[in-house]
């Protein structure tokens, strides 16, 4: 594919495509074949479907999105003659729709051996249900997003909550997305600053992607890395736009939804657009499960938490190279630091009754064969490579510009504006490490 870089910024040339990357040499794939991103897009999906010789739908949505969408499409359908029929998940009892075990059955129920498509009308947990039913059935998974509230309409990961711990289980891109400009201008406020949170998540999900490169030699793909930069900056710019509401403002966030949801299908996993901001998401997603609680917008968790982990990231980029230095050998020093039973013992007081899935998720890092040297040879190259470390923290921006974008679209910028008390902030800051085994600020921040 020519001209590989210069079309980061853009969704059409990626579309269906499988190319060798002029960035890390992997041949990429892209199963999304089209996006219909205009007023009117719901008018395009039934004609989608007889182009591909789809028939007999399942239009799958919850209470508020059959009303926004779902009905609406269902007519479409009628008068294309193209067979479908509504499936509308039930509420949990917070009432609201919770990717678990409860609506994934609802859904399975609903697959008759005659639907050949199932379509998620509605947001980022709908979409997660569906993609997962679409993955294990074998049924083609078309999208309609109703609000432009988070970056997975496009990914094939379905995060679900399963035993009470919420995990990525590997699904199916969709064969094809068509957002309605006019269904999502009329998305509530708070998704659509949930959707702005979400992208601003990038500014921290990409700087500890290079984390991973510089001291564990994590592969990168520098052309995903740039897709995903690319639709941060979209929105940056068009942040006036996005915070009046407009069907300007609501396409502009899309794209640089689905330009993150791009590059996560380019290199197969989540990295460019999931890091520390995400795990604290995560982790507070769950001792809200585990308490009871009412669940919170997953994009208004992750733009909080990305304010959190850029004034992180500020207090690295203020350590001088023979501070680091003291500071790992102080830690070296310690026998319990090098031994993986403070670990174990820290992720049961930070997970309790769900402890022993993430104690699975690390169970490699915190393999006592190999831990001490593990640790031994970061300390080394946390030493040998801290100026390049810096840099990466000095190029995020401060917490208070991220607040102040977020307040510009009427997002929350605190933890406790969200019901997110102090010790559970404080809880995260130790323990979300651990929600995927991956390195972030919150795994540097313990050296330091």
């Amino acid at each position: 594919m020519e001209h590989q870089w210069e079309q980061a910024d853009q969704l059409e040339p990626w579309l269906g495509r499988s190319f060798v990357c002029d960035s890390c040499g992997r041949e990429h794939r892209v199963p999304l074949r089209r996006v219909v991103l205009e007023r009117g897009a719901l008018a395009a999906l039934p004609m989608y479907a007889q182009e591909r010789g789809l028939r007999d739908l399942l239009l799958v949505c919850d209470r508020r999105t059959v009303e926004a969408a779902g009905q609406a499409l269902l007519k479409l359908c009628a008068e294309a003659q193209l067979p479908a029929q509504l499936c509308v998940l039930d509420d949990d009892e917070h009432g609201e729709l919770a990717a678990s075990e409860r609506a994934i059955v609802q859904l399975l129920l609903h697959v008759s051996p005659a639907t050949q498509a199932l379509v998620a009308v509605g947001a980022g947990t709908l979409h997660d249900i569906v993609r997962f039913a679409a993955h294990r059935t074998g049924r083609v998974f078309l999208s309609v997003p109703t609000a432009p509230s988070v970056d997975g309409f496009a990914s094939t990961g379905a995060p679900l909550i399963l035993g009470g711990f919420k995990q990525t289980i590997p699904a199916c891109a969709p064969d094809a997305i068509f957002g309605d400009l006019e269904v999502l201008a009329l998305a509530p406020r708070p998704m659509i600053a949930a959707g702005f949170g979400d992208m601003l998540g990038k500014y921290t999900s990409l700087a500890d992607w290079q984390l991973g490169q510089l001291l564990l030699d994590e592969p990168v793909c520098e052309l995903a890395a740039e897709i995903t930069r690319q639709g941060l900056e979209l929105c940056i710019r068009h942040i006036d736009d996005i915070a009046s509401g407009t069907e300007g403002g609501v396409s502009k966030l899309m794209e640089g939804l689905l330009l993150s949801g791009i590059s996560m299908l380019l290199v197969g996993h989540s990295r460019p657009a999931s890091g520390a901001e995400h795990h604290l998401s995560h982790y507070w997603e769950m001792q809200f499960l585990q308490a009871g609680r009412q669940a919170l917008l997953h994009g208004a968790k992750v733009g909080v938490a990305a304010v959190h982990m850029a004034a992180l990231y500020r207090e690295a980029a203020a350590l001088d190279a023979p501070a680091v230095q003291a500071a790992v050998q102080q830690r070296l020093a310690s026998p319990a630091w090098l031994a993986p039973d403070g670990e174990a013992a820290a992720i049961r007081a930070g997970y309790g009754a769900i402890a022993s899935q993430v104690l699975a998720e690390n169970a490699d890092a915190l393999a006592p064969a190999s831990r001490a040297a593990q640790l031994r040879q970061l300390a080394e190259r946390l030493s040998q490579r801290w100026g390049d470390v810096a840099a990466v923290c000095r190029r995020m921006p401060a917490p208070e510009q991220l607040a102040a974008w977020l307040q510009r679209v009427g997002g929350a910028t605190a933890p406790e504006q969200l019901g997110i008390e102090p010790e559970l902030v404080e809880g995260s800051l130790r323990y979300a490490k651990y929600v995927r085994n991956r390195y972030t600020i919150l795994r540097l921040r313990e050296w330091l």
